[in-house]
């Protein structure tokens, strides 16, 4: 078991200037709970994220953005890598970016429906990329589930990852809530 520092707001951002630096327990880099019997993982992700993409704008960006959700990311840069991860893998997203290494997020969407796999496949715009609505609609009328453009926002993610897999809509807070003994001993706030 180790310690990570943290804010206390989030999980695995880096501190902030003015924010209270505190110690969370973690295992293997998540985060733990510290009781009677010895140190338990908190949460274990259960769903797996695709990343398909060769842009580095979109992998350095969705990197961060993930981080605060309790998924499990994996990363290809081309088709043999996403047939590759999904043979190995059960995958509950795709993330695409436009261009991969031999193909394109076409390639992908067409091959998660020749699976029949029941993996929705959301598009991500890369920053470089410009916000037009044609784009938008290729990607729905070849069946994606969702369109996401940069500036990637925190609560388009978390709407998209729970609707497609059910991810909690925050993501898990490191600071453990009050039980009814702890909350009965606190004041009213005036």
């Amino acid at each position: 078991m180790g310690w990570l520092n943290c804010c206390g707001a989030c999980v695995n951002e880096p501190l902030k200037k003015g924010t209270v630096n505190m110690k969370v327990p973690v295992i293997n880099d998540k985060i733990a709970e510290v009781g009677q019997s010895g140190a338990t993982l908190l949460y274990e992700p259960d769903d797996t994220v695709l990343v398909a993409t060769n842009d580095a704008e979109v992998h350095r960006d969705m990197s961060l953005l993930l981080e605060s959700f309790p998924v499990r990311t994996r990363w290809a840069r081309g088709m043999e890598e996403v047939k590759y991860s999904l043979s190995r893998e059960k995958v509950s997203l795709c993330l695409c970016g436009f261009w991969l290494v031999d193909g394109t997020y076409r390639d992908v969407v067409r091959f998660l429906r020749l699976r029949r796999a029941e993996i929705p496949a959301v598009i991500v715009c890369a920053p470089s990329c410009p916000n037009d609505y044609r784009n938008y609609l290729a990607a729905l009328n070849i069946s994606a589930f969702d369109f996401i453009c940069h500036p990637y926002r925190m609560s388009d993610m978390e709407k998209i990852l729970h609707s497609a897999t059910g991810v909690p809509l925050r993501p898990l807070s490191p600071v453990s809530p009050l039980t009814v003994p702890e909350a009965a001993g606190l004041r009213k706030a005036s």
